[in-house]
């Protein structure tokens, strides 16, 4: 048996991609089902059809709701425009990073950064990611917290906003703390389906209420192209819905026989999904209301009907936030095990074994240190949304400059300066143009709506 000492730049990637394998495998390959069965069917670990109501799951929330907002502001076809354009994006981002991180062999985000733009840009992303992920989980706090209070006045009970806020964190608190600690996105499958199938409902209500009841008064005032410099604002806003790509690699993971071409159905249909969705709620809403629209549509409809749909879209909010730790949590974890790992090697404390050609990692320590990790992080995350919730109820203005500022570093700025780098000798211009116009518009935005 010999030792043998191997930098840590060098031998990262092939470690954490070992690590990564001693998770639970991935179930045996499913039958051949016909369209029905495969559509209907139970969500089974490593299909497409899991893999999609996952990745559906952290972009049908409150963003949604504000689209019909957002076209009363700019006209209702410039919004629809601005819905199919960062639906684009946000596909063609997914595509980048599958392509880069299949020929790079990368099993996560941090790692392909690193591997591709070097450790500042790796350290830099995991910083924005952090920052945004938590300001984020904040943001889905209050919006849960709110239709809380919606309920309550539905049964016309008087109640302190603020008083109901912190009875609402300390009731709600515990049980999604025990479901945050889940590791993987099959164990949190139904909280995603139960949030996928109330905006579903949500958007059923909106689109047979406005199609059989129409405009809810006859003089009512409907924009179509409103051009100004708030359009900025408007793409930072409407973006904010798609970015969903933190959960890129836990679906990867998972997936079963993760060929491109796999990868590439779950992207193309969550975003057209998420495109029909979003059209729907836009069309119905504004078209109904007009200038009456309110920031959140939901908010103008009354009845049993709509309550239930508020009751779902409040459990929705509450499930959101597991699922939002569980991918920065990801972060998290390359970060602070990477951080660990190169200390070890430099304190001799992590040996490396090779023998018949075989390299093998004695990691007792950090897996100790894994499973800290896992703990801890996932109670800063909890609990710190939470008291973030209490102390920033107006949250809106910095869900601006996450959607804008961070939102598109992370999701344009980053793919497509991997994919600069990694595909200079076949680049697609119309690629680059898209992500570059991303990256600006909402920059442009997040600086223009603090004002």
């Amino acid at each position: 048996m010999s030792y043998s000492q191997v930098h840590f730049s060098d031998m990262q990637s092939t470690f954490i991609s070992n690590y990564m394998e001693m998770e639970e495998p991935v179930q045996e390959k499913e039958q051949q089902l016909n369209w029905c069965q495969r559509t209907f069917g139970p969500l089974k670990k490593g299909g497409i059809r899991m893999s999609i109501i996952s990745l559906l799951a952290p972009c049908l929330g409150v963003g949604m709701l504000g689209l019909p907002y957002r076209a009363k502001e700019q006209g209702l076809l410039i919004e629809l425009f601005l819905i199919a354009l960062c639906g684009i994006i946000s596909c063609i981002s997914m595509h980048i990073l599958s392509w880069s991180s299949g020929d790079l062999q990368c099993s996560s985000f941090s790692e392909l950064i690193q591997m591709s733009l070097g450790n500042k840009m790796k350290r830099l992303f995991e910083i924005l990611t952090i920052c945004q992920c938590l300001l984020g989980i904040t943001q889905i706090q209050i919006s849960f917290q709110l239709f809380i209070y919606e309920l309550f006045r539905y049964f016309e009970i008087v109640v302190d906003q603020r008083e109901l806020a912190i009875i609402v964190q300390l009731i709600f608190i515990i049980p999604n703390l025990l479901i945050s600690f889940q590791k993987t996105l099959y164990k949190l499958r139904y909280f995603s389906l139960i949030g996928v199938i109330s905006v579903i409902y949500i958007t059923f209500l909106t689109s047979f209420d406005y199609f059989v009841r129409g405009s809810y008064k006859d003089d009512i005032k409907i924009k179509l192209i409103d051009l100004d410099f708030n359009i900025f604002t408007t793409f930072a806003m409407t973006f904010f819905c798609y970015l969903c790509h933190l959960f890129v690699f836990p679906i990867r993971k998972e997936l079963y026989n993760p060929t491109i071409s796999r990868q590439s159905k779950i992207w193309i249909r969550q975003s057209f999904i998420c495109y029909i969705v979003y059209s729907l709620i836009c069309i119905s809403g504004y078209l109904r209301f007009g200038d009456d629209t309110k920031f959140w549509i939901i908010n103008n409809y009354h009845g049993d009907f709509f309550f239930i749909g508020k009751l779902g879209m409040a459990c929705a909010l509450f499930f959101a936030v597991p699922l939002n730790i569980l991918a920065c949590r990801q972060i998290i974890h390359d970060m602070l095990l990477s951080d660990e790992m190169e200390y070890q090697l430099k304190h001799k404390s992590l040996r490396i074994q090779a023998q018949d050609g075989k390299i093998t990692f004695e990691v007792d320590s950090v897996d100790s240190f894994r499973s800290k990790i896992h703990i801890y992080s996932t109670l800063v995350l909890q609990f710190g949304s939470a008291i973030l919730a209490l102390i920033l109820p107006d949250i809106n203005r910095y869900i601006t400059l996450i959607g804008g500022l961070l939102g598109t570093t992370i999701v344009c700025l980053i793919p497509v300066l991997i994919y600069l780098r990694e595909y200079r000798d076949k680049l697609n211009y119309f690629i680059v143009i898209l992500e570059l116009m991303g990256v600006i518009f909402g920059w442009i935005g997040a600086v223009y709506g603090q004002f």
